[in-house]
């Protein structure tokens, strides 16, 4: 677990302003920054408000990726620390399915964190509704009707029954939980529903493909109990706006210890 000046939680107000390929304004923390005299604890990593940059990356280069990712466009989205209080580091940027940045609007929330497991989060709200999120979904605002949780009181029931033989047992992964409004098909089999039952439908997968309602879920992987292991990789995006290939690829880009490029302040800072 990092401290808190090694994490941050930004909203940014898409502009009306757009270049070819992006955008660029401020952004701010979502919620107050409550001061305890502490660098690690008043620090974000690059401070409250830092400079957003939306520009175009291109197609991928690593020589490993085969199509379909090898050929989809990414979009890199930079932070620059806009001073030196309160921000532990200089810039810091990722990268993202260029589809995601693009079907922004003037007005949108786009909201951008990294939690305290180093997961990468991303989400695109319009008028309260979710266009589309991907990467640690735990740690971002989905819009209204949309949730996405560890079901940790599930878990430990679970992990309760194999521990009677094997006191140890722990999962190593552990599933995702999320629950949208609306009707759900799963790898194509509607799921059938009683009139008592209510309106949010749980999809709990350690990795899984759903339809439900307006959205395309897919679960690449749970947060796994390792120290140093990753948070949830996640991507729920409007079915009509968002194609399943982009919706993936957002969640790899954003996956792992390797996503996030950083550059700190120079020595004499301090």
């Amino acid at each position: 677990m990092i401290p808190p000046s090694g994490t941050f939680d930004y909203l940014v107000i898409v502009p009306e302003a757009r270049s070819e390929g992006g955008f660029e304004c401020r952004a701010e923390t979502r919620g107050p920054v409550v001061c305890k005299g502490s660098n690690l604890a008043d620090a974000r990593l690059v401070g409250i408000s830092p400079q957003v940059r939306v520009t175009d990356a291109g197609p991928p280069s690593n020589p490993g990726l085969r199509p379909p990712w090898s050929l989809r466009k990414r979009s890199r989205i930079t932070l620059v620390a806009t001073a030196q209080d309160q921000a532990s580091g200089a810039e810091a940027s990722f990268y993202i399915d260029k589809t995601l940045t693009d079907c922004a609007k003037a007005g949108d929330q786009m909201h951008l964190s990294r939690d305290a497991g180093c997961g990468l989060g991303f989400s695109l709200i319009r008028g309260g509704k979710l266009v589309a999120a991907a990467g640690a979904l735990t740690a971002v605002p989905l819009g209204n009707g949309v949730e996405v949780r560890i079901p940790r009181d599930l878990i430990s029931t679970a992990e309760s029954v194999f521990q009677k033989r094997d006191p140890d047992f722990e999962f190593i992964e552990q599933p995702v939980e999320i629950k949208i409004e609306g009707l759900r098909e799963r790898y194509g089999r509607s799921a059938s529903r009683s009139a008592q039952n209510p309106l949010t439908d749980a999809f709990i997968s350690f990795r899984g493909i759903a339809i439900v309602g307006d959205y395309r879920v897919i679960v690449r992987h749970g947060p796994f109990n390792d120290e140093d292991g990753p948070s949830e990789s996640v991507s729920i995006c409007d079915k009509q706006t968002i194609t399943h290939a982009a919706g993936e690829f957002a969640a790899m880009l954003l996956d792992g210890p390797k996503a996030l490029s950083m550059s700190r302040w120079p020595e004499e800072r301090h």
